[in-house]
């Protein structure tokens, strides 16, 4: 599943826009309040739909929330004609799908040709017993994803549905990092055991190796009853560290790749140790670089898309290292539009030019406006007759003279010595002696 393109109508804080997605990444910015998870949740609304046609997955609809309200003086106005429309491919089939809202519920007449899809696809796998079907990934990573969950025991993974597993929890706004964990202790007992299941275990193994720096998956520790690995210091010294004992922002993009990694093997695993990157799908991440140090927010995406070659990703963020690894095609700028290839700018650029956001701290530039403010005032003192009498100009030179004294001393005299150089000691005017 590929979304080149969506429409949302009264969706959220969208009247009626059309967003272009790429076929592999997709990163979305703007300042808070413009409507980047907004994009996030039409797309979840729209990859969601092709679950109506799975018998053993969830469902997931329009929410009141998402429709579009009006703020009036003393009350909100919920807007008709909430709409989600998208475009794209499935299985290389190039369709178009809408859902929308009415008073009670979520429509879903303009959605039959992907929940068509979806219901054969159902029917191959769950009647007709084929193994060789390919089924798309969906998931959906919300900023609640962070690993906070205290440690807890991992049940070995007994043998469940395709579907049911593949797509349990896909587009929930908590993510499923149980189930990865559980099939991954079992594929390392099968291993032990020389079942050729194993195989699927080195694709998932791969994929988090590929997306977490520094640390390499190796077994299932028995000790921790955790996924255990080597993790490599600045040093080259190396140790073993069970997953858990990671930093936070290491221990959630694993669980992140391994939930990924996990529903491509389920979903897809007559593709054996190629299950990981063969799987076409779409996921959907919310504030992607969320608890990543700035030097590994500037290979995440190109890690992404080495690790997962046929998934569609589409994320927000905050992150100018994260928008220095994009092309032009790959950004959504809901401020402005990027004609430029931020890969090919400096990371001051990309800030100012691209996110708009000043390259100097917000007190430097208070410092250096008051500054320029001042020699202005100094400029336009009319230095005949009259000097002295314009008392509002006087009080707000030695206004910025005291500001400058708390803030910056070295400021304050030099803007003292430059008054005194160019209008020389205090005096009264002409009109005051008199």
């Amino acid at each position: 599943m590929i979304i080149n393109k969506i429409d949302l109508i009264n969706f959220r804080n969208f009247e009626n826009s059309t967003f272009h997605f790429s076929t592999q990444f997709t990163v979305v910015i703007g300042e808070n309040g413009k409507g980047k998870s907004s994009i996030l949740q039409g797309l979840r609304v729209a990859a969601g739909t092709f679950l109506m046609g799975i018998d053993e997955a969830e469902r997931y609809h329009i929410q009141k929330e998402d429709v579009r309200r009006i703020d009036l003086e003393n009350r909100f106005v919920p807007q008709k004609g909430c709409s989600v429309k998208a475009y794209g491919t499935i299985n290389d089939e190039r369709i178009e799908w809408m859902r929308s809202k009415t008073a009670s519920r979520t429509d879903y007449k303009n959605a039959f040709n992907i929940i068509k899809i979806a219901e054969g696809l159902n029917r191959q796998v769950n009647i007709e017993l084929e193994e060789n079907i390919d089924l798309p990934v969906i998931n959906f990573f919300s900023t609640s994803r962070l690993w906070v969950e205290p440690k807890q025991t991992v049940k070995l993974k007994k043998k469940g549905s395709r579907l049911r597993d593949g797509y349990a929890r896909c587009i929930d706004s908590r993510t499923d990092k149980t189930s990865p964990m559980e099939w991954i202790k079992s594929a390392y007992w099968k291993r032990l055991k020389g079942k050729a299941e194993s195989v699927l275990l080195d694709a998932v193994f791969e994929a988090i190796d590929t997306c977490i720096p520094n640390w390499s998956p190796q077994e299932w520790d028995e000790d921790s009853d955790d996924l255990g690995g080597i993790l490599k210091d600045e040093d080259g010294n190396e140790s073993f560290i069970p997953l858990f004992y990671l930093s936070d922002g290491l221990r959630t993009m694993a669980a992140m790749v391994a939930e990924i990694a996990y529903r491509c093997v389920v979903l897809n695993s007559h593709y054996g140790r190629d299950a990981v990157k063969k799987s076409k799908g779409i996921v959907l991440i919310d504030e992607i670089d969320m608890h990543l140090h700035p030097k590994w927010q500037q290979g995440v995406v190109n890690d992404l898309k080495t690790a997962f070659p046929n998934i569609q990703f589409i994320a927000t963020t905050h992150s100018p290292f994260i928008v220095q690894s994009l092309k032009a095609e790959e950004l959504i700028n809901l401020d402005a539009v990027v004609e430029e290839d931020p890969d090919k700018m400096s990371i001051q650029e990309v800030t100012s030019h691209i996110m708009k956001v000043e390259p100097r701290s917000l007190e430097y530039q208070k410092t250096y406006d008051n500054t320029t403010y001042y020699l202005e005032l100094l400029n336009n003192f009319n230095l005949d007759d009259d000097f002295g009498n314009d008392k509002k100009k006087t009080e707000k030179l030695d206004e910025l003279e005291k500001e400058a004294e708390i803030n910056d001393p070295a400021a304050a005299a030099f803007l003292r010595m430059t008054r005194l150089a160019t209008l020389g000691p205090d005096r009264k005017s002409k009109k005051e002696e008199e």
